[in-house]
């Protein structure tokens, strides 16, 4: 079986600063995921986004507008030597009330079966409480970034690690 890194695309891999106001899109935060991407890779994990996008029930980005900014990010890594597996992104609003819609682990679930993933060894890495809530209910350890908006979250989270980027990750695994 595989293993994974389950991440968050907003906050997390892109920047976020604008938010709610502006959508995140494909800004990179190249100086602090590159690196420790490539070590994930490296140590053999699946590199597989998750994200809500509730910006397409909300009428604000069509579902082809929300697949050009995951294409394009994911041109943009590959270009680091960074290899995306896939994406999952719930296209729901909270009022919808669906079974996708982070902090529920349908996503890593559907991630976990199609890519036949050993969740024991997996992991979830976001900069929002929904992001560990997501990792937690899908039983995998979680890791809380404190790039978008994981500096809210610093002292009252219940990840398992806490670290300033993704490329801290070295530090961890």
């Amino acid at each position: 079986m595989n293993k994974a890194f389950f991440v968050d695309k907003d906050g997390t891999l892109v920047d976020n600063s604008g938010y709610p106001e502006i959508i995140p899109s494909d800004g990179l935060l190249e100086n602090d995921v590159v690196e420790g991407l490539k070590y994930l890779q490296k140590k053999e994990y699946k590199i597989i986004l998750i994200s809500n996008q509730p910006w397409i029930a909300k009428g604000r980005m069509s579902i082809e507008e929300v697949e050009q900014v995951f294409q394009s990010l994911i041109l943009k890594l590959s270009s680091f030597g960074v290899k995306i597996e896939d994406y999952y992104y719930c296209p729901h609003q909270t009022s919808d009330n669906c079974n996708c819609k982070k902090p529920k682990p349908q996503l890593i679930k559907d991630a976990a079966n199609k890519h036949n993933i050993n969740l024991n060894n997996s992991f979830m890495i976001g900069d929002m409480e929904d992001d560990i809530l997501t990792g937690k209910n899908a039983g995998i350890k979680t890791i809380l970034v404190l790039t978008g908006n994981g500096r809210k979250y610093k002292e009252n989270n219940n990840a398992d690690y806490t670290i300033k980027n993704i490329n801290e990750v070295i530090n961890i695994i």
